[in-house]
């Protein structure tokens, strides 16, 4: 398997907790949208790529009492986690959770009524081959819906939106009265950390101002009909510098790697900075801000593929 895709699933284990608990806070409302581009109905199979902690596959199977779901991820830390969330919310019967590579699914052709998948996607170092598997198990008619993070289209009304807003942004961080996540921490991290030999992030995930476009153009080759775009995106106001630095070392996969090469003497000056930035702004009544996104990609296969 990809070194990659280890060092990358891996590096999730030690902020499994974490994890867990802000994907409860922030991914909720952008899970339920996916589950609603699916069009799930009553009986359905799905399969959840790149489960987490499982909290679209337990929105799934919440959905109807009898849509039963399997979430894959290579995460086991993570997969702990969702077998746990999916016990406590008492549909384990109708949901189960495997290791498993998205790059080469272990099920049968035409095997699942949907697939679906959030924030996987850019994590996948051949993000083609993982939606030639999505594609591969979905039965003739079946749903994909996919999600990743980026910003809207530019070309659009909410684009534009995106824009005006970010200007207001820019005043607030020149002016010292903001710091927004996840990009506060990676600069920190790129200044005090120097880089190993080993990829942080696959090439999709690089290009943030043409994810969603080289997203759709691979969604594209797989001759989906009825494809269908979408944006939401919300924010989240943390209360300390704590809760920042716990959720900017969870959900960015560049700091959260670099950090994991770091030394002891380099890792304290990171902290020592990112708490002295964190103070200077709250002591000047300004915010620790998340914006936080999903662009979605939907479509049907073909009856007749």
């Amino acid at each position: 398997m990809d070194h990659f895709k280890i060092r990358d699933a891996s590096s999730y284990n030690a902020v499994a907790e974490p994890f867990d608990r802000f994907t409860k806070i922030v991914t909720n409302p952008l899970a339920r949208t996916l589950i609603h581009l699916a069009q799930l109905r009553p009986g359905d199979n799905i399969i959840d790529i790149g489960t987490g902690s499982g909290i679209v596959a337990l929105n799934a199977a919440e959905s109807s009492a009898s849509v039963r779901v399997t979430g894959i991820d290579l995460s086991g830390g993570l997969l702990s986690l969702a077998g746990f969330n999916s016990a406590q919310t008492g549909v384990t019967e109708r949901v189960r959770f495997a290791i498993a590579d998205a790059e080469a699914l272990p099920f049968r052709d035409s095997s699942y009524d949907a697939a679906v998948s959030l924030f996987a996607l850019l994590h996948f170092p051949h993000p083609d081959r993982a939606l030639a598997e999505m594609y591969r198990v979905l039965k003739p008619g079946g749903r994909l819906a996919i999600g990743i993070g980026s910003g809207p289209p530019w070309n659009t009304l909410q684009g534009w939106l995106h824009r005006f807003g970010r200007i207001r942004d820019l005043v607030h961080l020149k002016t010292g009265r903001l710091l927004i996540a996840q990009a506060h921490l990676n600069r920190i991290v790129a200044e005090y950390v120097p880089a190993n030999d080993a990829a942080e992030e696959t090439e999709l995930a690089q290009h943030r101002g043409t994810r969603a476009s080289g997203a759709v153009s691979l969604v594209r080759q797989l001759g989906l009909t009825d494809l269908q775009t979408r944006w939401e995106g919300h924010h989240l106001v943390l209360d300390d510098a704590q809760q920042f630095w716990e959720l900017q070392t969870t959900f960015s996969s560049f700091s959260r790697k670099r950090l994991e090469s770091a030394t002891e003497a380099q890792a304290r000056t990171v902290r020592r900075h990112f708490d002295r930035e964190c103070q200077r702004v709250l002591a000047r009544g300004g915010k620790l801000v998340y914006h936080y996104a999903a662009y979605y990609i939907s479509g049907r296969r073909p009856l007749n593929a």
